[in-house]
């Protein structure tokens, strides 16, 4: 596939969530996938291929001047939040990885690799500098941590703050919520951000492979 090339999943109300996918470069026996979400400014990792990854990255273009990232999900935009949990079940199905999924995301895509890494049952979750609590209290899953609980299949959850002290208060008050139910939850794995996301989704996929 021409790498400038998007796919495309509709809904039945003719929503559609277009995405990018490359298949792992190497054939093995183990081949997860990695569902990369980014923010609304990052984009420079969009054709991201790496060794026997099979890595998923859809793309967030729902959001106008009346509208904000497709990720947050209210009214209509819960329907795109099904979406994206379809095309991950898609994808994992059609690569035989379904117990092998996990997500990357920064800042709001942060937000949405915890949430969909929840809904998906993913295995691990990296997440820089998430957010945690929306202003908007209206909106569904305004605060991720209403959706933890004793007695669930969460994910292993890689938390990385952006050294500020709101990205700081954000990570401590989910991680202690993740502690509470004995969730599992880390903070110490880092990437240098400054070297590109392309650099921390290696370092992040390393790390997932060795754990």
């Amino acid at each position: 596939m021409d790498d400038t090339k998007l796919y495309c999943i509709e809904d039945v109300s003719g929503r559609k969530l277009h995405y990018h996918f490359t298949p792992a470069s190497i054939i093995s026996n183990f081949i997860p996938l990695v569902v990369v979400l980014h923010s609304e400014k990052t984009t420079d990792a969009l054709h991201f291929e790496y060794k026997m990854w099979n890595v998923l990255t859809p793309l967030d273009d729902f959001k106008n001047e009346d509208r904000v990232s497709c990720w947050l999900g209210k009214e209509e935009d819960f329907a795109l939040q099904e979406l994206l949990q379809k095309l991950i079940k898609k994808i994992a199905q059609e690569h035989e990885c379904e117990d092998h999924i996990y997500m990357y995301g920064s800042f709001m895509g942060g937000y949405a690799a915890i949430l969909h890494g929840i809904l998906c049952n993913a295995n691990a979750v990296y997440a820089y500098a998430p957010y945690i609590r929306l202003e908007d209290k209206e909106r569904d899953h305004s605060d991720l941590t209403s959706l933890l609980n004793p007695t669930g299949h969460f994910p292993i959850f890689y938390l990385c703050n952006a050294g500020d002290g709101n990205s700081h208060d954000e990570i401590t008050y989910f991680e202690q919520a993740c502690k509470k139910h004995t969730i599992r939850v880390k903070r110490d794995f880092c990437p240098e951000v400054k070297e590109g996301e392309a650099y921390c989704l290696k370092k992040v996929l390393d790390m997932f492979e060795r754990e």
